[in-house]
């Protein structure tokens, strides 16, 4: 599997967001792609110490989508950005996932029109798994959409569903 990861999205980027891929690499048989500037990356690595299990690949940009961006500027002025440049290598196929702490909205505009959604989902939402006294239950939509139709809450009901089933191991999850 190889994850695909916006170095210079997030707070303290790109030195905590490549720690965490380090870390990752190192404890499952993943690839790593970090997006950003090539020479930070690197520099980050040696300068820490850090060492990757699997294979890492670093895609090269300067351009960055900051936090006070809109986020449909990951379309035009920023489609050269670590975010956007993540996005394509996911929309292309060369990763498997994409993991990025940067701009939420940047994220789901990426998300839709870049990779696009799912044939037949009306609404991309977003998921979180929170913490409970006997397992973790899933968080579908935290929010996002204000405004929701039945067919589109079925929807996400869906796809919390297959993510419990395919992901997690549950067999039969519920949703309410």
């Amino acid at each position: 599997m190889r994850i695909v990861i916006d170095a210079f999205g997030g707070d303290n980027a790109p030195l905590e967001i490549i720690k965490g891929a380090a870390l990752a690499s190192n404890e499952f048989d993943i690839e790593i792609t970090l997006t950003g500037d090539e020479e930070k990356i690197n520099e980050c690595i040696k300068e820490n110490n850090l060492s990757f299990k699997g294979e890492l690949k670093i895609v090269h940009t300067n351009d960055v989508i900051s936090m006070h961006d809109e986020p449909t500027t990951l379309l035009k002025a920023h489609k050269e950005s670590s975010m956007a440049l993540a996005f394509r290598e996911l929309a292309n196929g060369d990763a498997d996932a994409f993991v990025s702490a940067g701009s939420t909205g940047a994220v789901v505009v990426g998300g839709t029109l870049i990779v696009k959604r799912i044939k037949g989902i009306k609404r991309p939402a977003l998921a979180s798994m929170i913490p409970s006294p006997n397992k973790p239950y899933m968080l579908m939509d935290m929010g996002a959409n204000a405004e929701c139709r039945p067919e589109m809450l079925a929807q996400f009901g869906i796809m919390a569903s297959v993510y419990l089933e395919k992901v997690e191991g549950r067999k039969n999850p519920t949703i309410g």
